[in-house]
């Protein structure tokens, strides 16, 4: 095992006479992680193992599943059934699984989803049986740190070339996260993120097909992949991010350095701003539109019957992934504002069965469709945080002709605007009931409780287990 180096100042604008591969490769190994925001991963962690179970319930990923290899001598246990997988090809099968519902955590720093990718990599990268909790959160730390910085170094000019920031960027969060657990020295992380530069992939186009989630499970395997490969030997370029490297060329030129002022892990931004955990099982630019319409349903009484017509009003660069206007399946209405609004309105909710086929589908949805105005503001397309910040105003008009309109400011699910302790137990017992419809809420709510401790597990490899093994039996 290597000897740990005498500890270093977080990156940033000090340690600029250091290629910035070696300087990732020294954070990803030496970067200590406070109380404060251990808790957070533990949060995140929790949140994604829940619509990690969920997903395993899809379709789509049972398919993916059908195309793999279970072995009796396989490296890490599935999640919902009684087989083993080599670890790659279970971290693929976490991935996609984890995404399949774009019910998981969301970082409006760098447009992103940050903990699918990376904690899908991080639960095969060491056996489970030598996995404590600690290591298991700090590695999900320092993964998402390094997946959003680099997103914040290259700017939205990547996600507006039409990359899907969450598998190109994850790719390296999930090497990150990987390298961290397996333990590589210096040269070994610095070659796991060479490589990982080079696995980094997946298109906007494929939004609202099962890829955009199928783009997870790739990046999380690759990730794994790229520390495997240089904790074998393998060896890739001495600098591979800058110096026409992968920050020029996924930012379509934009820059080729990381800017002096990010400074990697002062603080994590788990801590600060925190990640949105999901209060809504879609696109989260679905979630101030869903929230607002919800709220007016409930002040004013109406239900869609009652609604002439519905204005939505966005800031500029605010509906870039709302690509579905008329969506003709629950993976299309993930990203349709017109069907967000009417679901709203028809049902009085918005949770996972709201993206069925057959709720997408029903004709008092459909035909309400196109009384649903979806506006951008004029100007400069806001970036990043900008987006999320940025205020969301429905304006319902009745067929009485009298209009009701609710601005909703805060993102759901932020800091601003938390997820309760009990809707976090909720939504992990919703998670864990739709993949099991037979399992008992107050075991579930059990085992939430255990995962809520699960920096102090020694063995967290043994909750895994009973997760594991509660799901299956139900």
């Amino acid at each position: 095992m290597p000897v740990q180096a005498a500890a270093r100042p977080p990156l940033g604008g000090e340690d600029h006479e250091m290629p910035l591969t070696g300087r990732l490769s020294t954070f990803i190994r030496q970067a200590e992680i406070d109380d404060a925001t251990r808790r957070r991963a533990v949060a995140a962690i929790l949140d994604t193992l829940a619509v990690t179970v969920a997903g395993g319930a899809e379709p789509a990923v049972r398919r993916l599943a059908a195309t793999l290899d279970p072995r009796q001598d396989g490296e890490v246990a599935s999640l919902w059934a009684m087989a083993a997988y080599r670890a790659d090809d279970a971290a693929l099968l976490f991935g996609m699984a984890s995404h399949i519902l774009d019910y998981d955590d969301v970082s409006m720093l760098s447009v992103c989803h940050p903990t699918a990718p990376v904690l899908s990599a991080a639960l095969c990268a060491r056996p489970w049986s030598d996995l404590s909790g600690e290591d298991l959160a700090d590695a999900v730390a320092i993964g998402t740190e390094v997946m959003i910085r680099l997103g914040q170094a290259m700017g939205f000019r990547h996600y507006a070339l039409g990359f899907h920031a969450t598998a190109t960027l994850g790719t390296i969060g999930a090497a990150a996260a990987a390298a961290r657990l397996m333990r590589l020295d210096h040269a070994a992380t610095a070659h796991a993120l060479a490589i990982a530069t080079s696995l980094a992939s997946g298109l906007r186009k494929n939004f609202g097909s099962m890829v955009k989630s199928l783009h997870v499970g790739i990046a999380a395997s690759n990730g794994l992949k790229a520390a495997r490969w240089a904790a074998a030997g393998i060896e890739g370029a001495a600098e591979a991010f800058e110096q026409e490297g992968f920050l020029k060329a996924f930012s379509g030129g934009e820059t080729e350095r990381w800017p002096g002022h990010l400074a990697l892990g002062s603080p994590f931004v788990l801590s600060e701003p925190g990640f949105e955990q999901k209060r809504y099982p879609c696109c989260y630019l679905l979630h101030k539109m869903i929230e607002a319409t919800l709220g007016l349903a409930r002040e004013a009484r109406v239900g869609l019957a009652d609604i002439a017509s519905a204005r939505v009003d966005m800031p500029p660069g605010g509906t870039k992934p709302l690509i579905h206007p008329f969506p003709q399946s629950g993976l299309n209405a993930l990203f349709s504002a017109p069907y967000a609004v009417t679901a709203s309105l028809a049902d009085g909710r918005i949770d996972l069965k709201s993206f069925t086929d057959a709720a997408v589908l029903r004709p008092e949805i459909q035909s309400r469709l196109r009384d649903v105005m979806v506006v951008e503001a004029a100007g400069t397309s806001l970036q990043g945080a900008d987006v999320g910040g940025a205020p969301v105003t429905v304006t319902l008009t009745l067929r009485n002709g009298t209009k009701r309109a609710k601005t909703v400011q805060a993102s759901p699910g932020s800091l601003q605007d938390p997820l309760t302790p009990e809707q976090l137990a909720a939504k992990w017992t919703d998670c864990l009931q739709r993949a099991a419809p037979g399992i008992d809420g107050s075991l579930a709510l059990r085992l939430f409780g255990q995962g809520s401790d699960l920096a102090a597990l020694p063995r967290a490899g043994d909750w895994l287990l009973a997760l594991r093994s509660a799901v299956s039996a139900a």
